[in-house]
């Protein structure tokens, strides 16, 4: 009786009932609730800080600084060096005064500049953060060559718009030439951090990196050249009636009469405009030389490509005509698809390879 009033007495007890599952961040984790979509939100968030954090490291660097004025210095010297030879300012003077020249052609080399710095950026981030996140993929390299190469980008159109200044000129020019150095800092980066991701040996991959990135810019443009005369033939050809030409002066429609003119030579360059399309210096010249906005010398040089492209040089070939709206080939958006392409193979190589590594280690 005692125990029974003291229990009376004391104060009524509420029931507590434990919760039976896995808990995350102080409550239950509801069934079919695994989690993934946090994990995944999570693990890009980190690579974007860690790709983030990478690059304000680099910009408090002296070594990064040095590279990317130096690369922009050099390639102005080498530009004045070409422009300065002698014979050459006298005779570009006479239809195309040295300044305005100057401002094409550094605009001209600065992408070219921008592909080689960022797949040799490329290569150093892959190889930094792989130091420090065993494992880790390829975005956080990635995405800290693309910041760099953005910053290489800066100093460009600031050295450009300069220039332009100082000769008068419209800023076109620096636009484009900034604007594809850093879209070529992410295509060349990523050519770059897949060749480190790929590749056994710092100094080995280095080279087949710089190799890859010489090819791309000049190479193409060689192979290009060498190529002409295999796409060389003799046809028949008919009177063109009713040619239209678009403002660069390149024939865009005609009608072929019966008429036939005779057998000419024909280059059927469209067979092989794909490869030096992918050079960034005809990126370039596609883009600064439109018709209306550009400069007459880079017009002059954007037509002719088109042309090849097109292979409208002589009209009516087999007596074939030409509609108004049939496709011309843009030359600008297929040579940047195809570094995409080629950039988008390395990293899913390297990307491969890496789970293979894991496969073997069983992690």
């Amino acid at each position: 009786m005692a125990h029974e009033r003291d229990a009376a007495l004391d104060p009524v007890t509420e029931h507590y009932f434990e919760p039976i599952g896995p808990r995350q961040g102080g409550r239950v984790q509801s069934e079919g609730d695994d989690g993934a979509s946090r994990r995944v939100g999570s693990g890009f968030r980190a690579e974007v800080l860690t790709a983030a954090a990478d690059w304000a490291v680099t910009l408090r660097t002296l070594r990064f600084w040095a590279a990317a004025v130096g690369a922009v210095c050099t390639t102005w010297m080498v530009a004045a060096g070409l422009v300065l030879l002698p014979g050459t300012a006298d005779g570009s003077a006479e239809w195309l005064p040295v300044p305005e020249l100057m401002y094409l052609l550094v605009g001209f080399l600065f992408p070219a500049t921008a592909a080689m710095a960022a797949v040799q950026w490329g290569i150093t981030s892959y190889a930094r953060v792989a130091s420090r996140i065993p494992g880790a993929r390829m975005f956080p390299a990635v995405l800290t060559t693309a910041l760099q190469g953005l910053v290489l980008a800066v100093l460009i159109l600031l050295t450009l718009l300069v220039q332009a200044f100082a000769a008068g000129l419209p800023a076109t020019v620096a636009a484009v030439s900034a604007g594809i150095a850093a879209a070529e800092g992410v295509l060349f980066g990523s050519m770059g951090a897949g060749v480190a991701a790929l590749g056994r040996g710092a100094v080995r991959r280095r080279i087949f990196g710089w190799l890859l990135a010489l090819f791309l810019i000049l190479g193409t443009v060689v192979a290009g050249s060498l190529l002409v005369p295999a796409v060389r033939s003799e046809e028949p050809v008919s009177v063109a009636l009713n040619v239209q030409r678009s403002e660069d002066g390149t024939p865009t429609a005609y009608e072929c009469s019966g008429i036939p003119a005779g057998t000419m030579e024909v280059y059927r360059t469209e067979r092989i405009m794909w490869l030096p399309a992918v050079s960034p210096g005809v990126v370039f010249v596609m883009l600064a030389g439109q018709p209306g906005t550009g400069p007459e010398l880079l017009g002059w040089l954007s037509s002719a490509f088109q042309e090849a492209a097109d292979g409208t040089q002589v009209p009516c070939v087999n007596g074939e005509p030409r509609s108004p709206d049939a496709v011309r080939m843009p030359v600008a958006a297929v040579g940047l698809l195809l570094q995409a392409v080629l950039a988008g193979a390395l990293l899913a190589g390297a990307h491969a390879a890496a789970a293979r590594r894991r496969d073997r280690s069983g992690t």
